[in-house]
């Protein structure tokens, strides 16, 4: 009786095997990208350039930078990507220990009267130990622990990527912060000169040499002159509750710091300026862009991730070998007597999938569906980057050339409006004169601080296509999961 068991088992593992060696796993890569050689939009050049992970130490604006680094330890976003890439490394290990032998005990103890039919009162206890191993003959859970451990990697890219627009989206408000403050100067210095402007027309017209629609038009301009100034103010609250709500701040102390030179209350050159931004290098092959875009290989970690949960659904198809052991005894007492009975077995356990419906043929379609979702995903990711650093590369082109054109109208300007004072003083111009040419220098030199924060988001829009020069340091969300 006992060879004809260990026939049958003998014949159930011989099965097992031969179907291990029947069954191959399917991994197809994603279709392939054709990335151009060189870039079509011109690269910034000129100037010292800094490595682009260290950029923002460049800046010889420290109050940018400390902003960032307050952003990157405080916001609540950066936050929730780290406690999911925790979250994601914690499944890693719980399906990585379903390889291993799962080991149990229990014991049990009761008192009471007629217990399982043992007439008196009598005192019952038993103690086991168990444990159980599911053999990973077709590498179901081996595939299980590699997808989760290719989703976590890819929520760790996930943060690199979430800390890159954190802070260009820090940067981007803070350079809208100071250009709405700039241009609310320029503002209340166009008011003045507006206002002496409306006061002449006023006594022009009293005496009759200006006509009342002329003399109505100065005092006009002096009130939209003053609400240029109003607008722009409410511009830079809007900038410091969007930097209030990135760094994970109340707005009111933030406003403290970041506080303007007070507006003027009398003629003066403006005072209030924008962070300059320096340059970084940016690589001629656009393939080394894959190196530099954590959503980029976030997706490529997703397809495997993809790639792996479909051999793991696969496997399910096939039967399922596990050893389980189990020992212990069982106490009765009763009336002063005792009594002791020892159990244990052993053995393997074969689970054959014989018919479901379709349910498991189903659940591979489905797993092979989305491999080919995430090999598309990862396709269209390579294509959005190119386009992305292009589109770039085209407004710093576009911008850079907005901006020498503005620096040489403003120093125009500035000649302009400094000459017309000299010859004011010197009883050669009249004082309307010397305000209409300080009024064009203000608004050339307004029309040059757009363009320097054009210039600015530019490169802000490229480091984030460039992926902000990103480096997989081990365990970083632990270091932010400590901030407090």
């Amino acid at each position: 009786m006992m060879n004809g068991h260990l026939s049958s088992l003998a014949a159930s593992c011989g099965l097992v095997l031969l179907l291990a060696a029947c069954a191959s796993p399917r991994l197809r890569a994603p279709a392939a990208v054709d990335l151009p050689e060189v870039w079509r939009a011109p690269l910034p050049h000129g100037g010292s350039t800094a490595a682009l992970a260290d950029w923002w130490q460049a800046f010889p604006d420290p109050m940018l930078v400390t902003l960032i680094e307050r952003a990157q330890a405080a916001n609540p976003n950066l936050q929730a990507a780290a406690a999911r890439h925790r979250q994601a490394r914690a499944l890693v290990t719980q399906v990585r220990a379903s390889l291993l032998p799962q080991l149990g005990a229990s014991a049990t103890s009761s008192r009471g009267k007629n217990l399982n039919n043992t007439p008196g009162v009598s005192t019952q206890s038993d103690s086991q130990f168990n444990a159980s191993w599911e053999i990973d003959l077709f590498g179901g859970k081996r595939a299980e622990a590699e997808e989760q451990a290719a989703q976590a990697d890819a929520a760790q890219h996930d943060w690199h990527a979430a800390r890159v627009t954190l802070a260009a989206d820090v940067a981007a408000a803070y350079v809208n912060l100071r250009l709405a403050q700039a241009r609310e100067e320029v503002a209340e210095l166009d008011g003045l000169l507006a206002a002496q402007l409306a006061a002449w027309g006023r006594q022009q017209q009293a005496v009759g040499l200006m006509n009342a629609s002329d003399a109505a038009l100065l005092r006009t301009d002096a009130s939209l002159a003053t609400a240029r100034r109003s607008a722009e103010r409410a511009e830079a609250q809007v900038a410091l509750q969007e930097l209030a709500v990135l760094l994970g701040v109340p707005a009111a102390p933030l406003a403290a710091e970041l506080q303007a030179p007070a507006l003027p209350a009398a003629w003066m050159s403006p005072r209030r300026l924008l962070p300059s931004v320096p340059g970084f290098a940016v690589r001629t092959m656009p393939a080394q862009l894959l190196a530099q875009r954590p959503d980029v290989a976030a997706a490529h970690q997703r397809w495997w991730a993809a790639q792996a949960h479909q051999r793991s659904v696969d496997a399910q198809r096939y039967p399922q070998l596990s050893l389980g052991a189990l020992i212990g005894d069982a106490r009765l007492s009763v009336g002063g007597q005792s009594s002791v009975s020892s159990l244990w077995s052993i053995g393997p356990s074969l689970t054959l999938p014989l018919f479901d419906g379709g349910a498991r043929r189903a659940q591979g379609q489905a797993a092979l569906a989305a491999a080919d979702e995430a090999a598309a995903a990862l396709q269209a990711k390579w294509q959005t980057a190119v386009a992305e650093v292009e589109e770039s590369l085209e407004r710093m082109a576009a911008t850079r050339d907005r901006l020498r054109e503005a620096e040489s109208v403003a120093r125009e300007w500035q000649g302009i409006a400094q000459r017309a004072v000299l010859q004011a003083r010197a009883g050669l111009h009249s004082g309307p004169q010397r305000a209409i040419s300080q009024r064009n220098a203000l608004t050339a030199h307004d029309d040059l601080l757009a363009a320097q924060a054009d210039q600015a988001q530019a490169w802000f829009r490229l480091y984030r296509s460039l992926g902000g020069g990103w480096n997989a340091d081990p365990g970083p969300t632990d270091q932010v999961a400590a901030q407090p």
